[in-house]
This record gives C-alpha cells, structure tokens and sequence, in this order.
C-alpha cells in the first residue's frame, strides 16, 4: 500500500475504534509504518492497534514506546506494487534545486538519479518483451532499505535528497541484480516500476522530462 491508503486505513481505525475523528495518520516509515496518532491524540493504541490488524494487508500491528503503532504488512513488496500502480505517486509541487546535467558520472548526484530511471525504465520494458511475469512480491522481503525510502518520498521534508537516497539505493538493487534469473527477478520487475514511476515525478517537480535514455 502506497503511503496515502496507509494514511487512510489508520484514520478509518481510529474512528471505528475510538470514535475519534482526525485528520492525518502521523504516519513515517522505519522498518515498516509506523503511525503516532494515539500518541498524538492521547488514545488508547490497543483498540487501535487491534483495528488495523483487521486489515486484510496487514500482519501484525506492534506497539512500540510510549505509544507509536508500528504496522507490519503482510507483504512489504505491496509497497512497490501500489506505487507502481499509482501513476501519480511522487508528484505535487515545485522542489528544487536540482543537479547540474553535467558530469555525467557517479559523482553528480543528478546523473545517479537520472540513470535509476534509465535503469528501472529498461527493466520494465526488458521484462515485457520478453514476457517475465510480475513474481512473487515476497521475494522483496529483503529489499526494506529501498521500499522505506520510496513509501517515504510523499511528504518528505527533503524531497530532493530523498530521491538521490532512492537512486542509490535502486543501483545497489540493480547491481545485485545480476546473477542467474530466480524467482526475485520477477518481483524486481515490480520494484523497478516503483522507481521508474516514483523518480519520474520527482523529476517532473524539478521541471525535467525523466528520460528512458540519456
């Protein structure tokens, strides 16, 4: 789930549960969400916490610290299907500044991001011409790193350093990606939709058309 439904299905929870009405799930992403609105509402994060559990998605809801709801998914690869899914995710208002285009090498932090969507384009379009099918999303269980900076690129308070954060997190993936096809690479396919959509709107509030090639 993208962090938006998230938001959502944490609000719906502490309304049925409590009947409280708010507005936002104070939602930030750790090892997986982690939402602080019975600690921000002075709530009761047990009744809360045993309604989100309700949810089909969701493993387990655990309570951590004064009152911090850590809402584990099912499967964390969700993340990067609903995002990929939401062809809007990522975009909003204008951010910047951006990176010069110039060099185009590793140590411009602007080519990093701009490669991961080449990168994450070609796997997309590699995948479906040669017909790979999605694959099991839970063979993403071990990518959290770069699932948590995705889930938490709406709203971040740095937006820019976020997505040069996704980059590279993508070209580590990528890099590892290149052994003998097994059942991740499917799942991959997924992750790599995830970043293409997500690096392209955030190119877009820099004012840059994301490239399939540069």
């Amino acid at each position: 789930m993208t962090p938006g439904e998230a938001d959502a299905m944490v609000v719906a929870a502490v309304r049925a549960a409590t009947g409280t009405v708010v507005a936002s799930a104070a939602l930030a992403w750790e090892d997986t969400y982690v939402s602080a609105v019975a600690l921000r509402n002075r709530l009761d994060p047990g009744p809360v916490a045993a309604e989100i559990a309700k949810a089909p998605n969701v493993s387990h809801v655990e309570t951590r610290g004064p009152g911090l709801l850590a809402i584990h998914l099912a499967v964390p690869g969700e993340v990067a299907a609903a995002i990929g899914r939401d062809p809007r995710y990522g975009g909003g208002g204008r951010m910047g500044p951006g990176w010069p285009d110039l060099p185009r090498t590793f140590e411009n932090p602007g080519f990093r991001v701009r490669f991961a969507h080449e990168r994450a384009c070609a796997v997309v379009r590699r995948a479906r011409d040669l017909g790979v099918p999605p694959g099991d999303l839970t063979a993403l269980d071990g990518e959290s790193r770069l699932l948590g900076l995705l889930a938490g690129f709406e709203g971040h308070r740095k937006p820019v350093l976020q997505l040069e954060r996704i980059a590279d997190a993508y070209h580590d993936v990528y890099e590892r990606s290149r052994e003998e096809p097994t059942p991740r690479h499917g799942a991959r396919v997924v992750l790599a939709g995830a970043v293409r959509v997500t690096v392209s709107n955030g190119l877009a509030r820099l004012g840059e058309t994301a490239r399939e090639r540069l």
